[in-house]
């Protein structure tokens, strides 16, 4: 049986005054002299004599609004006391909150801000701790959050004031270990502009950009172990050969990249820094090539697992980690051969345009390669990752503290700039999203309609919701292949260079399929693809004028390459991590780049579209709010009127056909449908999409769903 707070008070004060009844009778036995009305006057009492209080009432945090200003006046009187009943409400002294108190009413939380101030964020509004707060000489109130800040050095001085309230209030302080960090003096931005690049390749210093020189002289002031996660296409190659060249003399370097990429990395330091003589440059490429006196050594992350044994043999000075995002989690052996090696090295260099693709908890493996006393994994799981102990452990898939995180990262070892601030001439990328026609997709068989039902399930156990999206996406993507070759036989028409990702083999088929027909010359890339072609179709795609279709594998070919040849693409299909939907993306859209970038997202709706959307927005927001911004909203895409098939519907016609309007459509040719639209309907539309796509949480919970690529 459970009590509320008052109702304990209460029995514990009736307690109180039954023991000073018994006391009082005990003494009229021992004391013939006192007379009735003393015996009287204290039967009569409802509440004891202030020297016997068991508390301070004005210092009292466990009763806020009504029941702190009864303690205040005290005020203790129950007009149920004569009607206390020893059988129904017996008081036990055997209780916790006898020994070690009540639960306090209001906690607090403190963060950083700034790298010089920090916030207090309280549960609840109480007198006491304003008139507190107000005391701190460098106190300010944020309007906006309703929140206090101070600056760092008066940290002691208002913990020691809020210690004060010892029952009433508890306060989640700054970590030690982060305390520390904004505490030390940083002088990095002078180290920077003072470091001298003379030593480095002149041929490499000429090719950096200004931001790109300001990231190699970053990575030289940390001694080359820090992350550079700039957005994808702003040269982390060439920053991080421009570091190493500077450690040159505590080579040999080792470079660990995705297998795709290995002759990329060797052709830009022949490019780069043609000091460094050819026979230098080793591929590992299989467990039984040599590495004993090769000067750089360029390997896979698979490789580098299987054969760590030989690769420990030899002490690596300097080790770059290409798309560290690859080891963000620390049960792989990935990750574990990694670190057994970047243990021996001096400098370690991670590069990543997206370090975290779904959530905080990735950035952790990555962060403890370079400062492997950053932070303990629990402690940084309870305070960025909103950790939760439960039955089976620590759950570390939320976040938290986010704001704080991006300061923390950018004061020890992260650099981060967008093409928004880096690129102010590179051309703007437009992204756009096309329902495709009903009428074209399978939308409506048993299975799909079950697996829909089955998400709408409030019930449904986080796993259960991922093994039936996973279906759900492999049967939305048998679906829609009709719709999409419908579409994208246009597109083949105009001859437009273009660039089309899709995740399932069949549909990449039924694309490729569809090319044919139309006699387009195209290539394709996917998990299939061996390096060496790969390289070959590259370069095939983007000095060939013939060359006008790209089919590429969402998984397989977002990372490592450059296809700036086009300005168009279409994602066929959407993928449910919206790192790797960004840097397909930025295969198009990163230096080298003269037009204007548009992205195209073909959608269906009574597909798994309905839920991946909201997921990989819900998953981006995240993201954001951590500082590794992708610029991947909603709210940015636009609808616009695209010259499609007359059965193919676009996002202007699918939200009029479903809000019933008889807007006019004038219909060009047998090809294109032009929509007529009144004026200001655009937010409409907007509203209307986003109202398609989004969920609330009561809907769809699971943005903590990932799957190992």
């Amino acid at each position: 049986m459970s009590y509320s707070k008052e109702e304990i008070e209460r029995k514990r004060l009736l307690a109180v005054q039954r023991k000073r009844e018994a006391q009082v009778q005990q003494r009229l036995s021992n004391s013939p002299k006192i007379g009735s009305n003393a015996l009287n006057a204290s039967a009569n009492s409802s509440i004891p004599s202030n020297e016997n209080k068991p508390y301070n009432t004005t210092k009292s945090f466990g009763y806020i609004g009504k029941n702190y200003n009864e303690h205040k006046s005290g005020n203790y009187s129950f007009k149920s006391n004569t009607k206390f009943n020893k059988q129904t409400e017996r008081f036990n002294p055997i209780k916790t909150t006898n020994f070690f108190g009540q639960k306090p009413h209001v906690t607090g939380n403190c963060y950083m801000i700034s790298d010089e101030r920090f916030a207090l964020e309280t549960s609840s509004y109480f007198a006491p701790i304003i008139e507190t707060l107000k005391t701190i000489p460098s106190k300010s109130y944020d309007m906006k959050t309703k929140t206090w800040n101070f600056h760092l050095k008066d940290y002691d001085n208002l913990m020691e004031k809020l210690i004060n309230f010892k029952a009433g209030i508890q306060v989640a302080g700054l970590p030690i270990k982060v305390l520390q960090i904004f505490r030390k003096n940083d002088n990095s931005n002078n180290a920077v502009t003072n470091i001298d690049l003379s030593g480095i390749d002149p041929q490499l210093v000429k090719s950096l950009m200004p931001f790109q020189r300001e990231g190699v002289c970053y990575g030289i002031s940390k001694n080359g172990r820090c992350m550079i996660a700039d957005d994808m296409g702003l040269g982390k190659t060439i920053q991080s050969l421009g570091i190493a060249h500077y450690f040159r003399n505590d080579w040999p370097l080792l470079i660990v990249v995705q297998s795709s990429v290995r002759y990329q990395w060797s052709e830009a330091i022949y490019k780069f820094l043609p000091s460094v003589p050819t026979h230098y440059v080793n591929h590992f490429t299989s467990g039984n090539d040599i590495i004993v006196d090769s000067k750089i050594v360029i390997t896979s992350y698979d490789l580098l697992a299987r054969a760590i044994d030989k690769f420990e043999r030899r002490t690596f000075g300097f080790v770059i980690l290409d798309e560290s995002h690859t080891v963000k989690s620390e049960k792989t052996a990935r990750y574990k051969a990694t670190r057994r090696l970047v243990s021996q090295a001096c400098h370690v260099i991670l590069l990543s345009g997206t370090p975290a693709l779904s959530r905080p908890m990735e950035l952790y493996s990555q962060i403890n390669l370079i400062m492997p006393n950053f932070m303990k994994y629990e402690d940084y799981g309870i305070r960025y990752c909103a950790g939760e102990k439960t039955p089976y452990g620590w759950n570390f898939q939320g976040s938290s503290n986010l704001q704080e995180l991006e300061l923390l990262l950018k004061r020890t070892c992260v650099i981060r700039r967008l093409k928004s601030d880096a690129l102010f001439k590179l051309p703007s990328k437009n992204r756009e999203v096309v329902i495709l026609n009903p009428d074209l997709i399978k939308a409506g068989t048993e299975e799909m309609i079950e697996m829909s039902k089955t998400l709408e399930r409030k019930a449904l156990s986080s796993l259960e919701r991922h093994n039936t999206l996973l279906q759900y996406y492999t049967e939305s993507g048998l679906a829609k292949h009709k719709a999409v070759c419908d579409y994208v036989s246009k597109i083949f028409q105009r001859k437009q260079k273009c660039l089309i990702f899709a995740h399932h083999c069949n549909v990449l088929d039924a694309i490729c399929a569809t090319a044919l027909s139309e006699n387009i010359n195209h290539i394709r890339i996917d998990g299939k693809t061996n390096p060496e072609r790969r390289k070959y179709l590259v370069d095939q795609f983007q000095n060939s004028d013939d060359c006008v279709a790209a089919v590429l594998s969402i998984t397989a070919a977002s990372v490592g390459i450059t296809l700036t040849a086009a300005h168009l693409v279409i994602f066929a299909e959407l993928f449910w991590n919206p790192g790797v939907l960004c840097q397909a993306e930025d295969r198009v859209h990163r230096i080298g780049q003269n037009d204007n970038v548009v992205i195209q997202y073909l959608v269906a709706k009574n597909t798994a579209d309905d839920y991946l959307w909201p997921l990989i927005q819900k998953k981006m927001n995240v993201l954001n709010e951590a500082g590794l911004d992708q610029d991947f909203s909603l709210k940015d895409i636009r609808v616009t009127k695209q010259a499609l098939d007359a059965r193919q519907k676009t996002l202007d016609s699918f939200t009029r056909s479903e809000k019933k309007t008889n807007d006019t459509i004038v219909q060009s040719n047998e090809n294109e449908v032009q929509d007529v639209l009144p004026e200001n309907s655009f937010s409409a539309i907007t509203e209307e999409f986003e109202e398609l796509l989004e969920l609330s949480g009561d809907d769809f919970n699971c943005s903590e769903w990932d799957v190992n690529e």
